[in-house]
């Protein structure tokens, strides 16, 4: 059996945010199959660790639910071991190789199908990284904590 890596909480079918991981030079390609779930419910959050960054997916699963309209007809659900996930909040948390950057850019998108999301997600820029500092003029203070030069 193939090790799973992440956190996923109630997953026990599809909605299993099974996920991929690309990269390249610049960042990283994460695909996740997003099979019986609300995409208007869908968020993607990230947060660093002090090692690496971690993406969290968060969204509504839809299935498993106990009757389903297809046209004019409703299905009732029989199956006694279905193995989607139960409807509900499901959370996927993926962890990366490396930090992300704090002014980082991440962009979420479905697939043409609509069944895969793609995050995209850039990584700290090799070598020493440069940043200009605004420099300004102190505004006058009027109090007794003003620093007199004498």
């Amino acid at each position: 059996m193939h090790e799973f890596t992440g956190v996923a909480k109630h997953a026990s079918g599809p909605v299993t945010a099974a996920k991929t991981i690309y990269e390249d030079e610049e960042g990283y390609l994460i695909v996740v199959s997003m099979l019986c779930s609300d995409p208007h419910s869908v968020k993607v959050t990230w947060r660093n660790t002090l090692t690496h960054g971690i993406v969290k997916i968060t969204c509504v699963s839809t299935a498993r639910m106990p009757y389903i309209k297809r046209h004019d007809r409703t299905f009732k659900l029989t199956d006694p071991f279905p193995e989607h996930c139960p409807p509900g909040e499901f959370v996927r948390e993926i962890p990366l190789a490396t930090r992300i950057p704090e002014d980082a850019k991440i962009e979420a998108y479905y697939d043409e199908t609509g069944t895969g999301l793609e995050i995209m997600v850039p990584k700290h820029r090799v070598g020493p990284e440069e940043h200009e500092v605004q420099v300004c003029m102190r505004p006058p203070h009027f109090g007794d904590n003003d620093l007199v030069l004498s």
